[in-house]
Order: C-alpha cells, then sequence, then structure tokens
C-alpha cells in the first residue's frame, strides 16, 4: 500500500469515517426519541400536532307533547398536520402554545392581539381550501379554534369549530344545554365549548358595534370570524342520547353550573 494512502487514511480519513459513524448514531438516538415522544403524545390523548375542521350540525326537534329538545351532531370536513395548516413557523408555534394553556373552564383558544389576528386569517384559509367549494345552501357560520383537555376529551387535537349563527343562541343558557342529546355521551365537552363560543359571540358583537358607533379601530379585536359558507347539512339518522353529565361534576362545579 502506497504511503501516502496509509497516512492518509490513518489520518484526515479515519476522522470522516468516525465523524459519519456518531453522526449515524446521534441521527438514531434523535428519531428514538421523536417516536417516543410520539408515542407518549399517542398514548395521553395529545394530538395537538393536527388542526382538524368540525362542522356542528343542530337541529331542535319538537316531541309531541314534551319539551322541544336541541340534538347535536359533529361532522369532521377537513384535517392536516400543524405545519401544514401554519407554514410560518413562528406562528404554528405560537398556536400550539396557545392551545397548550387552554383549561377545561376555558377550552377557546385564544386569538387575542396581533398575531391571534394572523392566525384567524390563516385559519380561515384553511377552512376555505377545504369547504368553500361545495353547491350548498350558504349560511353564515362562526369560526373559532377550541383544544378541549386531557380528561376532558379522549383526543385532544386543535380544532376549528364551524357553527352556524343561528344555532348559537341555542347554547346559551345552561338549562337548554344540560338537555342537549348527542349521538356519542363523550360530547358533553363540546356542549360546554359551544356555550361558552355563544357567550363570547355575543359580548364580542356587541362591544364591536359599540367601537364601530363611536368611530374607535376595531383592528385585531375579533377573536373568532363569521365566514359565508356553503356547508352540507344533511346526515344520517344516527341515534341520539342524553351526556352522560357526572363526568363533568368537577367543571361544572367550577363553571357554576350545578
Amino acid at each position: 500500500m502506497e504511503p501516502w494512502l496509509v497516512r492518509e487514511f490513518g489520518g484526515r480519513g479515519m476522522g470522516v469515517v468516525l465523524g459519519m459513524a456518531s453522526g449515524s448514531v446521534v441521527t438514531y438516538l434523535i428519531g428514538k426519541w421523536k417516536r417516543h415522544r410520539q408515542r407518549a403524545s399517542i398514548v395521553s390523548g395529545d394530538a395537538r400536532d393536527t388542526v382538524v375542521i368540525h362542522h356542528h350540525l343542530v337541529e331542535r326537534r319538537d316531541g309531541a307533547g314534551a319539551p322541544a329538545r336541541t340534538v347535536l351532531r359533529i361532522r369532521t370536513v377537513g384535517q392536516s398536520e400543524l405545519s401544514r395548516v401554519v407554514p410560518n413557523g413562528h406562528l404554528a408555534e405560537e398556536l400550539l402554545r396557545r392551545a397548550l394553556k387552554v383549561t377545561p373552564r376555558e377550552t377557546l383558544i385564544s386569538m387575542e392581539h396581533a398575531e391571534g389576528s394572523y392566525l384567524l386569517e390563516t385559519l380561515t384559509n384553511f377552512v376555505c381550501d377545504r369547504v368553500g367549494n361545495s353547491e350548498f345552501e350558504h349560511d353564515l357560520y362562526v369560526m373559532a379554534p377550541c383544544c378541549e383537555p386531557a380528561g376532558m376529551a379522549i383526543h385532544q387535537p386543535i380544532t376549528i369549530l364551524l357553527v352556524r349563527v343561528a344555532d348559537l343562541p341555542l347554547f346559551e343558557a345552561w338549562p337548554d344545554c344540560r338537555e342537549v342529546q348527542v349521538e356519542h355521551s363523550a360530547e358533553g365537552m363540546r356542549v360546554l365549548t359551544l356555550m361558552a363560543l355563544a357567550r363570547r359571540y355575543r359580548q364580542e358583537q356587541e362591544h364591536l358595534a359599540t367601537l364601530r358607533r363611536t368611530g374607535q379601530r376595531t383592528q385585531h379585536m375579533e377573536t373568532m370570524y363569521i365566514l359565508d359558507l356553503s356547508l352540507d347539512r344533511r346526515s344520517a339518522v344516527v341515534p341520539t342520547k342524553p351526556v352522560s353529565w357526572g363526568r363533568y361534576e368537577a367543571v361544572l362545579k367550577e363553571m357554576n353550573l350545578e
């Protein structure tokens, strides 16, 4: 073997080989660590790296000789990774940070200040890209993001709520919400979220109206958007049931509802 080849391999070449080997080991360990964290998220139900769109179908049924009742059906109409929904890395981290701050009492994700306005714009583009090409009857929908935390929901993705403006008043009063029928008894937390959304929507619209009437700016004041959408409001006849409110006893007491 040529002496120069021995010197090259014994010096710089050996360093290259060791560097490649150590890099491969580090890459493998990082990959294993990421998989471990992803599995831990699945086990705990944490899916906040995913954004889903939930369309809320609300029916008002009048029973013969019985009080009218509200039926809530939830349909998923879109899903994607957080990084794809919010391409701006800073905004994606901000949305995740805000989603981690939700509580059983406050499940709506904060959309305050300038970053919240940019997030609403981005989420609007995602929603319209997924549901904006249908040919059904148009209506006004409230769009707001939420994240129901562990213990209150089986899975915890970042959820974009879509509910008709005309249906929100049905969720303003607890006695009415308590009697809401759902397809799955675990959807009681969503009823409470819609109750909070209805209250915030009314307060926010009153505040915005006051600002406009007095000639003040409303920039960055909206924490939810009102969208003109054409969504399919048909559904199969799936049996419904009352919510098992016993599992939410602690939350109801904290909210002074029970």
